[in-house]
């Protein structure tokens, strides 16, 4: 055969060109908005590998805090202007006082961010959503505008999205109803198992909410449902799931630690502190309400309640006071309270076992208990602190009671069975509270 040969094909080699040719042509096109979206994500997943890159050589603490994170802030320009634009309007209904029964649809504008294509900017401003709030400080009514319309697009589109369960943790800390049906839409709806099991955690983690107690029925309800929902979440998740940036087990664990030993109703641990003549004391004393009172001698509202512990206990005679001193050393404990004047406190120890075991993270922290040792508050010292000592102290009143003997701090009697204990009342191990 005359002829150079090496160009001719074969026909397997004809019909990989011919397929890659189709693919081609039906390859989908990416519009100006999703190419910058892609390019601006892609400029955040670089920041945060480089980051990464430079806290894996650290070596103490020190160093991994003197290392400043990536800014959003950078980020968010870029990221929002590739899917802001308005694209036209849509219908929805239009709520009326009887909410959406009867309701007449309206025209609403519809922007890029409500596509399939844009749910991973969607879900990095619902996880940065002080980076929306800063371009539009100066312009409050947009910024609610825009909000809403980032949480509709949620509801009517992105709830699907596997993607989307990456947002759940953060929209748990909203407290609107509004929410809470988005993220039990996407529990209900979501074909994947961990997007289902973020959401279910997270609606459980909203379920504090004294509006969403009541629309569950109530407080007993809304407890069992809060439980149904973690186990929920452990059953869904995989192991490695994460929850805002801890793992979700660790926050799942956290959540039914909180739920059995620290909600109202629950039986709370037991605790050993130090008073001023070095003698331990257990709290809560059974037999006697107890209001225990964690606080730093240097915080203001905590040191303004206790120098009216006079008046306290003169307002409830049948209160046992534990105020627990923490963060400071014995010395200036000692110190403080002679030259305020102080006559009742206790001192936690160094590690801070009695402050994790009530999960103290913001000072003051008050908790109340009755006389059957169950939690009637937990939390910053507020009216409803003021609300719950009345309606224990009216209930005290209007209650008969054989007599008892007198119960002083360090002393246990053995609790009267109300019928309903468990058989242990003792909490299960501390574990260090994760950050979400």
């Amino acid at each position: 055969m005359n002829g150079d040969t090496s160009f001719i094909m074969s026909d397997m080699e004809k019909r990989i060109i011919v397929w890659i040719a189709a693919m081609a042509v039906f390859a989908p096109v990416l519009s100006a908005g999703e190419k910058e979206m892609k390019a601006a994500l892609d400029m955040w997943q670089q920041r945060q590998a480089e980051y990464n890159a430079v806290l894996s050589v650290t070596t103490t603490p020190e160093q991994r805090e003197s290392i400043p994170p990536p800014s959003a802030d950078e980020v968010a320009p870029a990221l929002w202007k590739a899917v802001r634009k308005q694209t036209g309007t849509r219908k929805v209904a239009s709520a009326t006082p009887r909410g959406y029964e009867n309701a007449e649809l309206i025209d609403v504008p519809k922007y890029e961010f409500d596509e399939e294509w844009a749910t991973p900017a969607v879900v990095w401003f619902l996880n940065h959503p002080e980076t929306l709030a800063k371009m539009y400080e100066r312009a409050p009514q947009k910024l609610a505008t825009y909000a809403k319309a980032l949480l509709d697009s949620v509801r009517d589109r992105h709830f699907s999205s596997p993607l989307i369960g990456e947002a759940c943790a953060k929209l748990s800390e909203n407290t609107g109803a509004d929410v809470y049906s988005v993220l039990q839409k996407i529990y209900e709806r979501n074909s994947s198992p961990a997007a289902r099991g973020a959401a279910a955690l997270a609606m459980s983690v909203m379920l504090t909410n004294p509006a969403l107690v009541g629309e569950e029925g109530g407080a007993a309800h809304a407890r069992a449902k809060r439980i149904y929902l973690i186990r929920q979440a452990l059953n869904l998740a995989p192991q490695d799931a994460m929850f805002g940036n801890a793992s979700l087990t660790d926050v799942a664990t956290e959540l039914i630690y909180r739920i059995t030993n620290l909600d109202e109703g629950t039986i709370p641990p037991r605790m050993t502190l130090t008073d001023p003549q070095g003698k331990e004391c257990l709290f809560p004393v059974v037999g006697k309400a107890n209001l225990i009172f964690f606080w730093d001698p240097s915080e203001d509202v905590g040191m303004s309640i206790m120098q009216k512990q006079a008046v306290l206990l003169r307002s409830y005679p049948n209160l046992v006071l534990c105020p627990v001193v923490v963060n400071g050393d014995r010395e200036n404990w000692l110190r403080m309270m002679q030259s305020h004047g102080l006559s009742i406190c206790y001192m936690d120890d160094e590690r801070g076992t009695a402050g994790k075991a009530y999960r103290v993270e913001h000072l003051p922290h008050a908790v109340l208990v009755n006389e059957q040792a169950r939690v009637l508050f937990c939390g910053y010292p507020n009216m409803q602190l003021q609300s719950a000592l009345d309606h224990w102290k009216n209930q005290s009143r209007d209650r008969t009671a054989p007599p008892r003997e007198p119960v002083t701090p360090g002393s246990q009697p053995e609790p009267q069975s109300t019928g309903d204990e468990p058989p242990n009342h003792s909490a299960p191990p501390l574990r260090e509270m994760p950050q979400f």
